[in-house]
């Protein structure tokens, strides 16, 4: 009886064992996947300090220094998927590159599609300060709902100075949605609000050449609508209210210098902001900067807040 205790107790300490070595383990494997993580992240910022050093500025719409990830829930599985990618050398309104930017273009995708890019070089101009390009993904396989695809899309600068810019884009059958969360520090003077829209559609505002308002327009069809027609259609509203003793938008934010609305509210006998009516773009992602009036707060949504210091409702 005793030899069979020492035996069961021998065994249950081996498998303590065992697992005290695997929890280490994973500690281990996750404690370097976050330090690699924030080594690249550490890296780029360092990197992209330099750039804006030299005038350099090389941004995009979609694509970015860290790697964004968009999902798009609503594709047929049968049609193309245009994804149209806005390049600029813009930090903001006030500060653009006053030279040229070179920069190729590449790309890595599942075996299930075929994809066809506009354009495997562009030059973002000094005269203008954007450029584009476009992605058509044409289906390659027979897909079910539930079946995704994914396509990684690079943009390089050739130019003197090199930055790289990329983006994952993962679809799938599902609904199509907009979504926001904000980026922020304990100590950071400002907080970043990120808006992705990952519709594929506009919807008529105003009435024009037969189509009635609340009409569906497909991305495709919205492009070759003439500039005046353009401007009837809108893809996401977006309607921010915050309270401006706890965050003040930056006045020199181009979203908030292209708003379509902007709101206003007394306090202590002065004039704040403290609404604005932006739109963003089908398949596009939009920053909108506001300055903390308590460094010490951490605002980060979701993942820290339950509830957004700013509220954002979505038409």
């Amino acid at each position: 009886m005793g030899k069979h205790r020492q035996k069961y107790e021998k065994q249950s300490l081996r498998i303590k064992s065992l697992r005290a070595i695997l929890i280490i383990f994973l500690i281990v494997v996750c404690f370097v996947s976050i330090i690699t993580v924030l080594a690249r992240y550490i890296s780029n910022s360092l990197n992209d300090f330099f750039l804006e050093s030299k005038e350099f500025y090389f941004y995009s719409d979609k694509l970015t220094s860290n790697g964004a990830n968009y999902q798009i829930d609503n594709w047929s599985g049968v049609e193309d998927y245009n994804i149209i990618i806005n390049m600029n050398s813009m930090k903001n309104n006030l500060k653009k590159s006053s030279y040229d930017i070179s920069y190729e273009v590449s790309y890595t995708a599942s075996d299930n599609i075929i994809c066809q890019i506009s354009k495997t070089e562009g030059i973002i101009s000094a005269q203008t300060n954007t450029d584009s390009f476009n992605l058509k993904i044409t289906p390659n396989a027979i897909f079910e709902n539930g079946d995704s695809v994914t396509v990684e899309i690079t943009a390089k600068s050739t130019s003197e100075y090199e930055k790289e810019l990329k983006a994952t884009f993962k679809l799938i059958v599902g609904q199509e949605n907009v979504t926001y969360q904000i980026d922020d520090e304990k100590n950071d003077t400002y907080l970043e609000l990120s808006i992705t829209n990952t519709q594929s559609y506009y919807l008529v505002r105003e009435a024009f050449d037969g189509y009635a308002v609340g009409n569906r327009i497909d991305i495709n069809d919205y492009l070759n609508l003439s500039e005046e027609n353009k401007n009837k259609c809108y893809s996401a509203e977006i309607t921010l209210t915050f309270d401006p003793e706890e965050v003040v938008i930056d006045t020199t934010d181009k979203n908030y210098l292209n708003a379509k609305n902007i709101g206003y509210t007394a306090l202590n006998g002065y004039t704040y902001i403290n609404k604005i009516v932006l739109e963003v773009d089908a398949l596009s992602s939009e920053n909108v900067r506001f300055y903390k009036t308590d460094k010490t707060k951490d605002y980060t949504y979701p993942i820290i807040n339950s509830e957004s210091i700013i509220n954002v409702s979505i038409r």
